[in-house]
């Protein structure tokens, strides 16, 4: 073999030396790339929010119909209706219903009288001062006509206002109210129609107070009243 052929031989060898190299290098970085990419893609799937394939992230807005059901919270649970505080105490209505109310043990005192029930302040140190006065009324000419009177037993003179059929306080019954005031205390009354102007009889919530705690106190015994089966 002459010097030629191996010089040939020689350039040969070098150049496919160096395409091996440069085609080695390439791989690798194509290999790199690829790997790089795909972690990317994994990573970013699994930090990425639920609803970030939603315009600017926003959450689908619920379908027709599928609103909370009523006392359902957020979280699915059921909000508890708060149960009055206080004793239970079911009074004399009609032959089909009993008046249920609830008072704090701690501050009244229950007392049964021949003409209804009464609950006393127990912080008072007068007799019959700031008390809730439960009895029957006969409204033969309606309840706006005996409210017009009612009070004068307690009033002792002293003016009485009415001011028509209202609620009494939050609860579900109502009656006409009538106030007035005598020697520092308030006097408030509610004139309530059981058979709604037919029958001629009615209740008589009356309350007498002297300060704010006392109003409150009595008010909170009011919101409780309610109707019952018998």
């Amino acid at each position: 073999m002459n010097k030629t052929v191996k010089n040939l031989i020689l350039v040969f060898t070098l150049i496919c030396v160096i395409v091996l190299v440069v085609f080695c290098i390439e791989l690798f970085v194509i290999n790199s790339g690829t790997e790089n990419n795909t972690q990317g893609s994994t990573t970013g799937s699994e930090n990425r929010p639920a609803n970030t394939n939603r315009p600017n992230g926003a959450t689908p807005a619920s379908p027709a119909g599928s609103a909370l059901p009523s006392g359902e919270t957020d979280n699915g649970q059921t909000e508890t209706p708060s149960k009055p505080i206080g004793r239970r105490y079911e009074l004399p209505y009609s032959s089909t219903e009993k008046l249920l109310l609830y008072a704090d043990g701690e501050l009244f005192e229950h007392i049964e009288m021949d003409s209804g029930d009464m609950f006393v302040y127990a912080d008072d140190e007068e007799e019959g001062n700031a008390s809730l006065e439960i009895c029957p009324a006969s409204i033969p000419d309606g309840a706006e006509v005996c409210a017009e009177t009612y009070l004068d037993g307690y009033l002792e003179g002293n003016e009485s206002f009415v001011s028509g059929i209202s609620q009494i306080k939050q609860s579900e019954l109502s009656g006409v109210f009538v106030s007035g005031v005598k020697d520092g205390e308030t006097f408030e009354a509610w004139i309530h129609d059981i058979g709604g102007g037919s029958s001629g009889n009615g209740i008589a919530f009356v309350i007498r107070y002297s300060d704010n705690e006392q109003k409150n106190a009595l008010y909170a015994i009011l919101d409780t009243l309610e109707l019952i089966k018998v």
